[in-house]
């Protein structure tokens, strides 16, 4: 059963979990666009006898197509569908993904990887809107708390099984798995998934002076806009934590141990942060906290460097609550949207944004360390922190 809210849009009495899972499983699929290039990484730079900046460049040029385009794919949507960007997302990806297993020249896997970027654009846009209208206003939060997981799920599941892929069929195979990945999604959305029909634009005419115009709007509109700069400053630093904290380990079996688990401390965080924020804390109010709890565990982390419990307890907990920082920022969409149209389009500033925070914070934290070491990661970190905290307290007007 639902019904129709007073401004248009359909109000479920029942959350639809199975949609929502099979939506967060479209998400998977969509970070697998990154993970399989990244697992297959060493063997694409033998077969295609290239060096690691070219390779560094396919992997990268599907995260920098969001960066140009992230807006721009939230407002989009709205006009074509979210159902049908979705499936034509998914399609898209399967198709290239089966084409990559052929191992074309390199120029041409360049080519697929640069729509791969405008198919991931669609999924990452699409899916949490439908996400938020298949789930009740009750469940917002803790959908999109269990939404920020998929990134790390996919890296850890391509992790997991990539591996053996690999050493049975080749990098072929990890392509071709991806593409298998996408045909019982597409069967579901297709044929199965009955998602609500909502009006999706509020204009019948796409233009490039209307697009222009809604685009600029999701940077002056704080309800689309403060979502994504809050996770700005969480990818600007989340990144570099994943890459530099294991190296201030004491030995190599911390170290190694480290890489295994912390971005599984950032899933769990992630995912904790869906249910504090749906039934204990606002979203603002709990990335106001999660942001100074990341302060004082890396404060933590760098004062511990060499005593090995303290320094590995202190860096578990930091990505734990890093991941809590992630889940609310997904969750703070749905507290400021008052439209669908906007979900949309704070998901987009979101993608646009993350990316942006993804690619410059490796260099400047890199930047940092070389300056002042441990010290220098401290401060540029504590920055962010005392950033994020700002707009959190702003965020909290809306």
């Amino acid at each position: 059963m639902s019904a129709i809210s007073e401004i248009g849009e359909v109000e479920l009495e029942k959350t639809k979990w199975i949609d929502v899972i099979i939506l967060w499983f479209v998400g998977v699929f969509a970070a697998m666009q990154f993970a399989k290039l990244s697992i297959s990484y060493d063997q694409l730079l033998i077969i295609y006898n290239v060096d690691s900046s070219s390779m560094g460049i396919m992997l990268s040029v599907v995260g920098f197509i969001g960066l140009l385009f992230g807006v721009v794919a939230g407002v989009l949507s709205g006009y074509i569908g979210y159902q049908k960007v979705l499936i034509g997302s998914l399609l898209i990806g399967g198709l290239l993904s089966f084409i990559q297993s052929m191992l074309p020249s390199y120029y041409l896997l360049l080519t697929t990887r640069v729509i791969e970027g405008l198919s991931h654009l669609g999924l990452i846009v699409a899916a949490p809107t439908l996400m938020l209208r298949s789930s009740t206003q009750n469940h917002h939060s803790l959908v999109m708390g269990l939404w920020g997981t998929f990134f790390g799920v996919a890296f850890a599941i391509t992790g997991w099984l990539g591996g053996e892929i690999l050493i049975i069929y080749g990098v072929s195979g990890i392509f071709i798995a991806h593409a298998f990945l996408s045909l019982p999604l597409v069967f579901y959305f297709l044929f199965s998934s009955k998602l609500i029909t909502a009006n999706e634009s509020g204009c019948n005419k796409l233009n490039f002076l209307s697009l222009l115009n809604q685009t600029v709007q999701v940077y002056l509109n704080p309800r689309t806009f403060l979502p994504g700069l809050i996770f700005l400053f969480h990818t600007t630093m989340f990144v570099a934590l994943l890459t530099f904290i294991p190296r201030l380990a004491s030995n190599n079996s911390e170290k190694n141990l480290l890489f295994i688990l912390l971005p599984l401390c950032s899933i769990a965080g992630t995912f904790l942060s869906g249910f504090l924020s749906q039934y204990l804390l606002r979203p603002q109010n709990l990335i106001f906290i999660a942001y100074v709890g990341v302060t004082l565990m890396a404060y933590f982390v760098i004062s511990f460097e060499g005593f090995s419990l303290f320094f590995l307890f202190s860096a578990l907990l930091l990505l734990v609550i890093s991941g809590v920082v992630q889940g609310a920022s997904f969750a703070l969409i749905p507290a400021l949207s008052k439209t669908e149209s906007e979900q949309a389009m704070g998901n987009g500033s979101i993608a646009q944004l993350g990316n942006l925070g993804a690619t410059i914070g490796s260099p400047i934290f890199a930047y940092a360390i070389d300056l002042n070491g441990s010290q220098g990661l401290f401060f540029v970190l504590m920055g962010l922190c005392i950033a994020g905290c700002i707009v959190a307290l702003i965020s909290r007007r809306y």
